[in-house]
C-alpha cells in the first residue's frame, strides 16, 4: 500500500483528515509503492518505500523506483488502485495533489499491435499451421507406408560386458513400426534368457537409442545395421547435455526481485 509521510516519521493522526498527508514544509517524502501482485513475483503485495521531494511527479517517482529497485521506467504503471485495469496516473501529476490515497505500482500493458504488425503475426500463425499439418500429412503417409515394412538388425554383446552374453550377437527381423523398448525386451531375451538380468542399454552409433521411438525413426531404416547391447549407459552428446540442463533450468524457480 502507498502512503505519504514526512521524512520525520510521523503519519497521519485520527485528527488529520484522511485526504490530506502530513509532511514537514519543504522536508522530502518516504512513499511506500504498493508493487501489485499482478507482476508475478509472488501471490502478494509490497510495499516498496521511497523517498522523494515534496514536489515530485509521477515521472520522477518512476525514476526513483528504476534506481531504487531496478524496475525499468517503461515498464511501471503508477495508478491510485491495484485493479490492473486502473487508468495510469499522467507522469505530469505531482504526487501532491494525490493527498493520502494509496498509489500502486502495476506492469504496463504492452502497447497494441499496429496494423501491420498484426497482419504479419497472423501471416506467421498461419504459416506455422499450415506447416505443422503438412508435417503431421507427412508422418502419416510415412507411417502408412511403413505398415508391412521390416528390417533384419544385428545386436551385439561387447566382449567385455560380461555376463552370459559377453561376445555374442543375434540377428532379428522387426517390424519397422516397432517400438525401441518392446524391441529391447526380446533382445534381452534372445542374450540372457530373461529380462532384467543383466543391464543393457541399446546403442546405435554411440548413442542411445530412445525407448519411445519406432525403430524406423530410430535410425533403424535397412537391413543390416548393428545395434551394441552396452552394460553402461553410453555418455550423453553435447545436445543431449545442453537440453538436460535447458530442462533443468526450466524447473528451477525465478527469484523474486529484493
Amino acid at each position: 500500500r502507498l502512503y505519504l509521510a514526512s521524512s520525520m516519521g510521523g503519519t497521519s493522526s485520527a485528527c488529520t483528515p484522511q485526504n490530506a498527508a502530513t509532511r514537514a514544509p519543504g522536508g522530502p517524502w518516504v512513499i511506500s509503492v504498493v508493487r501489485s501482485a499482478e507482476w508475478g513475483w509472488g501471490d502478494d503485495e509490497d510495499v516498496w518505500p521511497v523517498e522523494v521531494s515534496q514536489d515530485c511527479s509521477v515521472l520522477e517517482l518512476k525514476a526513483k523506483i528504476e534506481e531504487l529497485y531496478d524496475v525499468p521506467q517503461q515498464a511501471q504503471k503508477i495508478a491510485s488502485s491495484g485493479d490492473p485495469e486502473a487508468a495510469a496516473l499522467e507522469d505530469g501529476v505531482k504526487l501532491s495533489t494525490l493527498g493520502a490515497q494509496r498509489v500502486y505500482m502495476l506492469p504496463m500493458p504492452p502497447p497494441p499491435l499496429s496494423e501491420e504488425e498484426r497482419m504479419a503475426g497472423n501471416a506467421f500463425a498461419e504459416a506455422m499451421i499450415g506447416a505443422i499439418q503438412e508435417n503431421m500429412e507427412m508422418s502419416a503417409a510415412l507411417e502408412e507406408s511403413l505398415q508391412d515394412v521390416s528390417y533384419t538388425v544385428r545386436f551385439r554383446r561387447p566382449p567385455d560386458a560380461g555376463g552370459v552374453a559377453a561376445g555374442k550377437e543375434v540377428s532379428l527381423k522387426l517390424d519397422a513400426l516397432a517400438l525401441v523398448g518392446d524391441i529391447q525386451q526380446i533382445v534381452e531375451m534372445e542374450l540372457f534368457g530373461s529380462v532384467g538380468s543383466e543391464s543393457a542399454f541399446l546403442t546405435l552409433d554411440g548413442a542411445l537409442l530412445p525407448a519411445e521411438a519406432p525403430l524406423h525413426f530410430a535410425g533403424l531404416d535397412e537391413d543390416g545395421k548393428i545395434v551394441d547391447v552396452l552394460k553402461d549407459a553410453p555418455p550423453l552428446s553435447e545436445e543431449e547435455q545442453l537440453l538436460q540442463s535447458l530442462v533443468a533450468g526450466a524447473g528451477t524457480p525465478a527469484l523474486a526481485m529484493a
